[in-house]
């Protein structure tokens, strides 16, 4: 017999700018760029839904200050950024059963027409 599925659900912060000093060439860990940062991260939700307790779900709001505190480490690769703070929400909330992240530089030191560049990341 199989035991009946927990609901799953997603906690989301979406399109968080933050300015930050990450990249390769030296001009973008001296005068920095913008960023944009989105976070989305799976979990059991049943308990939470069930009981309207904060401490049952995942505090988005947490989610934000982990994001604001990696960006302010400078790293020469956006997938550095990403996992650490992958590292960071999966170290807090221990109930995070996937998700993905998102970091996109809006302002690119690159030759081209384009709205930002980017990288992705899902586990």
């Amino acid at each position: 017999m199989t035991q009946p599925r927990q609901p799953s659900g997603y906690i989301s912060v979406e399109g968080l700018r933050v300015f930050a000093y990450h990249g390769v060439e030296p001009q973008e860990t001296q005068v920095g760029n913008t960023f944009e940062v989105s976070v989305t991260v799976a979990f059991p939700c049943e308990h939470a839904m069930r009981t309207d307790r904060l401490d049952l779900t995942i505090n988005y709001a947490e989610i934000v200050d982990i994001i604001k505190a990696e960006m302010n480490f400078p790293s020469k690769l956006l997938e550095h950024v990403a996992f650490r703070i992958y590292e960071a929400i999966t170290r807090r909330f221990i109930q995070v059963t996937g998700g993905t992240i998102s970091i996109y530089k809006l302002q690119p030191p690159i030759e081209a027409e384009l709205s930002r560049v980017g990288f992705c990341f899902r586990w």
